[in-house]
């Protein structure tokens, strides 16, 4: 018997972002426990607000893989705006401060080992680099609100041309924003990619020893 997809199953963009945000452990009994629960239960109670239900199940699965790592994104460009802002240095144009080089170490080996985690835990190279997407989307949403916050604390006309001397509050509200969803592609393939190796390199080890 075919399966009608819009009243028996969930939108497949969500099952899928679901399974990458699980480990491979978990996968089978969370979707299979969600996808029953959906289709006995969500589906025959709530009709066409079924699919609104399982995406809001899935948003938390992504939220509680995603937000460790978003925060410490968030938290590195934070706490170089309030250091630009509150101690400002000069920044040379074409030349790369100390400053700004440990941010980006720091955001490069964030993405990385989210990315290698991800990858390893999920056994699955794609998983990590969409984790990694998100994280970098989510990590964006939540500099951008802590840049905010200082910007209402402190917004006296010193720190304010602090900001502007360090790259302007263009950089430090969307410009960072959109640049963390580069960093983290890239840096999360990267990552993923070791991830997954472990995972190969494990197993075959396994496979000798059995």
């Amino acid at each position: 018997m075919t399966l009608d997809r819009s009243t028996t199953l969930p939108p497949e963009w969500a099952e899928t972002l679901l399974e990458a945000s699980l480990s491979a452990d978990d996968r089978e009994s969370v979707t299979g426990d969600l996808l029953e629960e959906y289709r006995q239960s969500i589906v025959p109670a709530m009709g066409g607000r079924a699919d609104r239900w399982y995406i809001r199940q899935v948003s938390w699965y992504v939220l509680r893989a995603v937000m460790p790592w978003a925060l410490l994104i968030a938290a590195i460009c934070v706490v170089r705006l309030v250091f630009d802002a509150l101690m400002p240095v000069t920044y040379t144009r074409g030349v790369i401060h100390p400053r700004s080089a440990m941010m980006s170490r720091a955001l490069l080996a964030t993405f990385v080992i989210g990315a290698g985690r991800h990858a390893r835990r999920s056994q699955r190279f794609g998983s990590g680099v969409l984790i990694t997407f998100a994280t970098a989307v989510i990590g964006g949403i939540a500099s951008l609100g802590g840049t905010l916050v200082f910007l209402s604390i402190w917004h006296d006309p010193d720190t304010l041309r602090a900001i502007d001397g360090s790259g302007g509050l263009g950089e430090a509200i969307w410009g960072m924003p959109i640049l963390l969803i580069l960093i983290g592609t890239l840096a999360g393939t990267v990552g993923a990619l070791v991830g997954r190796a472990c995972v190969e390199v494990y197993s075959r080890a396994n496979t000798k020893s059995a």
